[in-house]
Protein backbone atom coordinates (compact mmCIF):
# COMPACT_ATOMS: atom_id res chain seq x y z
CA UNK A 1 0.00 0.00 0.00
CA UNK A 2 0.99 3.67 -0.41
CA UNK A 3 1.51 6.22 2.13
CA UNK A 4 -1.22 7.81 0.46
CA UNK A 5 -3.94 5.06 1.69
CA UNK A 6 -4.41 4.15 5.17
CA UNK A 7 -3.68 0.85 6.22
CA UNK A 8 -6.59 -1.46 6.87
CA UNK A 9 -7.63 -0.55 10.67
CA UNK A 10 -5.35 -2.63 12.69
CA UNK A 11 -8.10 -4.63 14.51
CA UNK A 12 -9.24 -6.30 11.51
CA UNK A 13 -5.41 -7.74 10.89
CA UNK A 14 -6.26 -11.15 12.72
CA UNK A 15 -9.45 -11.89 10.47
CA UNK A 16 -7.70 -10.36 7.03
CA UNK A 17 -6.75 -14.36 6.32
CA UNK A 18 -10.34 -15.64 7.56
CA UNK A 19 -12.34 -13.34 5.19
CA UNK A 20 -10.17 -14.31 2.14
CA UNK A 21 -12.40 -17.49 1.95
CA UNK A 22 -10.99 -18.54 -1.96
CA UNK A 23 -7.75 -17.84 -1.97
CA UNK A 24 -6.89 -20.87 -3.98
CA UNK A 25 -6.71 -19.38 -7.31
CA UNK A 26 -3.86 -16.84 -6.15
CA UNK A 27 -2.00 -19.72 -4.30
CA UNK A 28 -2.04 -21.49 -7.38
CA UNK A 29 -0.80 -19.06 -10.20
CA UNK A 30 1.80 -17.34 -7.66
CA UNK A 31 3.48 -20.80 -6.28
CA UNK A 32 3.56 -21.87 -9.87
CA UNK A 33 5.81 -18.46 -10.61
CA UNK A 34 8.53 -20.10 -7.78
CA UNK A 35 11.15 -22.14 -10.43
CA UNK A 36 14.76 -23.32 -9.47
CA UNK A 37 16.10 -20.43 -10.36
CA UNK A 38 14.21 -18.81 -7.83
CA UNK A 39 16.78 -17.78 -4.88
CA UNK A 40 14.86 -14.35 -3.79
CA UNK A 41 11.59 -13.18 -3.56
CA UNK A 42 10.22 -10.00 -2.80
CA UNK A 43 6.06 -9.69 -1.96
CA UNK A 44 4.74 -6.18 -1.69
CA UNK A 45 1.14 -5.50 0.12
CA UNK A 46 2.26 -9.36 1.68
CA UNK A 47 -0.70 -8.61 4.61
CA UNK A 48 -0.07 -12.00 6.86
CA UNK A 49 2.50 -13.43 4.86
CA UNK A 50 -0.02 -16.35 3.25
CA UNK A 51 1.17 -16.35 -0.42
CA UNK A 52 4.65 -15.02 0.53
CA UNK A 53 4.77 -18.28 2.75
CA UNK A 54 3.39 -20.20 0.12
CA UNK A 55 6.04 -19.40 -2.56
CA UNK A 56 8.75 -19.79 -0.12
CA UNK A 57 7.82 -23.36 0.56
CA UNK A 58 8.31 -24.09 -3.24
CA UNK A 59 12.07 -21.96 -2.94
CA UNK A 60 15.38 -23.72 -2.23
CA UNK A 61 16.34 -24.11 1.12
CA UNK A 62 18.66 -20.84 1.76
CA UNK A 63 16.47 -18.38 -0.60
CA UNK A 64 15.85 -14.99 0.49
CA UNK A 65 12.44 -14.32 1.09
CA UNK A 66 11.24 -10.54 1.70
CA UNK A 67 7.45 -9.45 2.80
CA UNK A 68 6.74 -5.91 2.72
CA UNK A 69 3.24 -4.58 3.87
CA UNK A 70 1.77 -0.86 5.49
CA UNK A 71 0.38 -2.50 8.09
CA UNK A 72 2.55 -3.06 11.43
CA UNK A 73 -0.18 -5.55 12.95
CA UNK A 74 -0.08 -7.67 10.03
CA UNK A 75 3.34 -7.99 9.43
CA UNK A 76 3.72 -8.59 13.10
CA UNK A 77 1.60 -11.74 12.29
CA UNK A 78 3.85 -12.65 9.78
CA UNK A 79 7.03 -12.45 11.30
CA UNK A 80 5.25 -14.81 14.21
CA UNK A 81 4.47 -17.32 11.14
CA UNK A 82 8.15 -17.52 9.92
CA UNK A 83 10.62 -15.60 11.92
CA UNK A 84 13.21 -16.86 9.31
CA UNK A 85 12.34 -14.22 7.06
CA UNK A 86 12.30 -11.13 6.14
CA UNK A 87 9.33 -8.62 7.50
CA UNK A 88 9.37 -5.05 6.74
CA UNK A 89 6.81 -2.12 7.12
CA UNK A 90 6.74 0.16 3.98
CA UNK A 91 5.42 1.66 1.07
CA UNK A 92 4.94 -0.75 -2.17
CA UNK A 93 5.98 2.25 -3.68
CA UNK A 94 9.36 2.64 -1.98
CA UNK A 95 10.10 -0.43 -0.51
CA UNK A 96 12.60 -0.60 2.36
CA UNK A 97 14.68 -3.17 1.00
CA UNK A 98 17.10 -3.53 -1.44
CA UNK A 99 17.43 -5.33 -4.38
CA UNK A 100 18.27 -7.56 -6.77
CA UNK A 101 15.41 -10.03 -6.68
CA UNK A 102 14.49 -13.00 -8.90
CA UNK A 103 11.27 -12.89 -8.45
CA UNK A 104 8.71 -9.59 -7.26
CA UNK A 105 5.05 -10.24 -6.66
CA UNK A 106 2.18 -7.42 -5.92
CA UNK A 107 -1.21 -10.03 -5.15
CA UNK A 108 -4.56 -9.21 -4.72
CA UNK A 109 -5.26 -6.20 -6.93
CA UNK A 110 -3.34 -4.51 -4.37
CA UNK A 111 -2.12 -2.08 -7.11
CA UNK A 112 -5.33 -0.58 -6.92
CA UNK A 113 -4.91 1.20 -3.60
CA UNK A 114 -2.64 3.77 -6.11
CA UNK A 115 -5.07 6.13 -6.49
CA UNK A 116 -2.84 8.52 -8.27
CA UNK A 117 -1.53 7.14 -11.91
CA UNK A 118 2.19 8.93 -10.19
CA UNK A 119 1.83 6.34 -7.62
CA UNK A 120 1.62 2.98 -9.77
CA UNK A 121 4.60 4.46 -11.95
CA UNK A 122 6.63 5.13 -8.72
CA UNK A 123 5.69 1.04 -7.94
CA UNK A 124 6.88 0.07 -11.14
CA UNK A 125 9.67 2.43 -11.36
CA UNK A 126 10.81 0.39 -7.47
CA UNK A 127 10.38 -2.71 -8.76
CA UNK A 128 12.59 -2.35 -12.01
CA UNK A 129 15.55 -1.01 -9.59
CA UNK A 130 15.27 -4.00 -7.37
CA UNK A 131 14.45 -6.84 -10.37
CA UNK A 132 17.51 -9.02 -11.23
CA UNK A 133 18.66 -9.58 -14.48
CA UNK A 134 16.17 -12.19 -15.71
CA UNK A 135 13.72 -11.66 -12.97
CA UNK A 136 10.03 -11.33 -13.07
CA UNK A 137 7.33 -9.10 -11.58
CA UNK A 138 3.76 -10.37 -11.44
CA UNK A 139 0.68 -8.89 -10.05
CA UNK A 140 -3.01 -9.21 -10.73
CA UNK A 141 -5.32 -6.28 -10.97
CA UNK A 142 -9.32 -6.23 -12.15
CA UNK A 143 -10.02 -5.04 -15.30
CA UNK A 144 -12.71 -1.80 -14.82
CA UNK A 145 -15.90 -3.16 -15.67
CA UNK A 146 -17.73 -0.20 -16.39
CA UNK A 147 -21.07 -1.16 -17.19
CA UNK A 148 -20.95 -3.16 -13.65
CA UNK A 149 -19.41 0.41 -12.16
CA UNK A 150 -22.64 2.78 -12.95
CA UNK A 151 -24.74 0.53 -11.56
CA UNK A 152 -23.04 0.42 -8.10
CA UNK A 153 -25.79 0.46 -5.54
CA UNK A 154 -24.76 2.56 -2.04
CA UNK A 155 -27.36 0.70 0.01
CA UNK A 156 -26.02 -1.45 3.09
CA UNK A 157 -25.75 -5.13 1.95
CA UNK A 158 -23.94 -8.09 2.57
CA UNK A 159 -20.20 -7.99 0.93
CA UNK A 160 -18.32 -10.83 2.11
CA UNK A 161 -19.54 -13.64 5.14
CA UNK A 162 -16.89 -15.87 6.72
CA UNK A 163 -15.92 -17.72 9.52
CA UNK A 164 -13.05 -17.07 11.61
CA UNK A 165 -10.85 -19.87 13.39
CA UNK A 166 -13.30 -20.81 16.35
CA UNK A 167 -16.56 -21.02 14.24
CA UNK A 168 -18.27 -17.44 14.75
CA UNK A 169 -19.86 -16.39 11.99
CA UNK A 170 -18.89 -12.92 10.64
CA UNK A 171 -20.77 -10.58 7.65
CA UNK A 172 -19.01 -7.33 6.50
CA UNK A 173 -21.56 -5.10 5.23
CA UNK A 174 -20.71 -2.56 2.54
CA UNK A 175 -22.27 1.07 2.41
CA UNK A 176 -21.74 3.89 0.63
CA UNK A 177 -20.52 2.15 -2.57
CA UNK A 178 -19.67 4.64 -5.43
CA UNK A 179 -17.76 4.99 -8.37
CA UNK A 180 -16.07 8.12 -9.20
CA UNK A 181 -15.82 8.30 -12.89
CA UNK A 182 -13.96 11.41 -13.34
CA UNK A 183 -11.23 10.23 -10.60
CA UNK A 184 -11.93 6.36 -11.84
CA UNK A 185 -12.10 5.26 -8.20
CA UNK A 186 -14.42 3.00 -6.08
CA UNK A 187 -15.19 3.81 -2.20
CA UNK A 188 -17.11 2.40 -0.36
CA UNK A 189 -16.88 1.22 3.83
CA UNK A 190 -17.07 -2.14 5.12
CA UNK A 191 -18.24 -2.49 8.88
CA UNK A 192 -17.68 -5.68 10.89
CA UNK A 193 -21.19 -7.70 12.11
CA UNK A 194 -21.90 -11.07 14.51
CA UNK A 195 -23.48 -12.86 11.59
CA UNK A 196 -26.29 -14.33 14.01
CA UNK A 197 -27.20 -11.09 15.93
CA UNK A 198 -26.83 -8.71 13.40
CA UNK A 199 -24.87 -6.26 15.83
CA UNK A 200 -22.00 -4.14 14.73
CA UNK A 201 -18.46 -4.98 15.97
CA UNK A 202 -16.53 -2.06 17.78
CA UNK A 203 -14.28 -2.24 15.06
CA UNK A 204 -12.93 1.03 12.69
CA UNK A 205 -14.51 0.71 9.39
CA UNK A 206 -12.32 -0.40 6.36
CA UNK A 207 -12.72 2.60 3.90
CA UNK A 208 -12.45 1.05 0.88
CA UNK A 209 -11.03 2.92 -2.67
CA UNK A 210 -9.30 0.97 -5.93
CA UNK A 211 -8.58 3.13 -8.77
CA UNK A 212 -9.61 1.16 -12.14
CA UNK A 213 -6.26 0.94 -14.27
CA UNK A 214 -7.30 0.13 -18.14
CA UNK A 215 -4.93 -1.89 -19.76
CA UNK A 216 -3.25 1.06 -21.87
CA UNK A 217 -2.90 2.60 -18.27
CA UNK A 218 -0.89 -0.40 -17.18
CA UNK A 219 1.36 -0.57 -20.50
CA UNK A 220 2.51 2.85 -20.32
CA UNK A 221 3.20 2.52 -16.65
CA UNK A 222 5.59 -0.92 -17.31
CA UNK A 223 7.46 0.79 -20.38
CA UNK A 224 7.86 3.75 -18.66
CA UNK A 225 9.57 1.67 -16.06
CA UNK A 226 11.64 -0.23 -17.89
CA UNK A 227 9.25 -3.66 -17.89
CA UNK A 228 7.75 -5.81 -20.48
CA UNK A 229 4.84 -8.10 -20.62
CA UNK A 230 5.99 -11.50 -21.54
CA UNK A 231 2.53 -12.92 -20.37
CA UNK A 232 -0.83 -11.34 -19.83
CA UNK A 233 -3.94 -13.56 -18.86
CA UNK A 234 -7.68 -12.57 -17.95
CA UNK A 235 -7.76 -14.47 -15.15
CA UNK A 236 -5.41 -16.23 -12.12
CA UNK A 237 -6.08 -19.76 -14.25
CA UNK A 238 -4.11 -18.79 -17.19
CA UNK A 239 -7.13 -18.08 -19.84
CA UNK A 240 -6.34 -15.20 -22.56
CA UNK A 241 -7.19 -11.86 -22.13
CA UNK A 242 -9.57 -9.87 -23.93
CA UNK A 243 -12.36 -7.36 -23.34
CA UNK A 244 -14.32 -9.45 -21.40
CA UNK A 245 -11.68 -10.67 -18.84
CA UNK A 246 -12.13 -10.21 -15.23
CA UNK A 247 -8.74 -9.68 -14.58
CA UNK A 248 -5.72 -8.51 -15.97
CA UNK A 249 -3.07 -10.81 -14.61
CA UNK A 250 1.05 -9.64 -16.02
CA UNK A 251 4.32 -11.54 -15.56
CA UNK A 252 6.86 -8.63 -16.86
CA UNK A 253 10.74 -8.69 -16.88
CA UNK A 254 13.26 -5.98 -17.89
CA UNK A 255 13.23 -4.95 -21.30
Amino acid sequence: MSENDPAWPEGWASLYDAMDVDRRPHLDFYTGLVSPQTRSLLDLGCGTGSITLAMAEQMEPGGLVVGVDLSPRMIEIARGRAPEHRWEVGDICAPPVDGPFDLVVVCFHTLQVLLDEADLARCFGAVAERLSSGGRFAFDIYQPNLAWLSTVDPAPHVARRFHDRDGRRFDVIERDARYDSGLRVLSGSWTLHDAGTGEQLPLDPIVQRVRQYFPEDVERNLAQAGLRAVERYGDLDGSAFGPGSKRQVYVCTTS
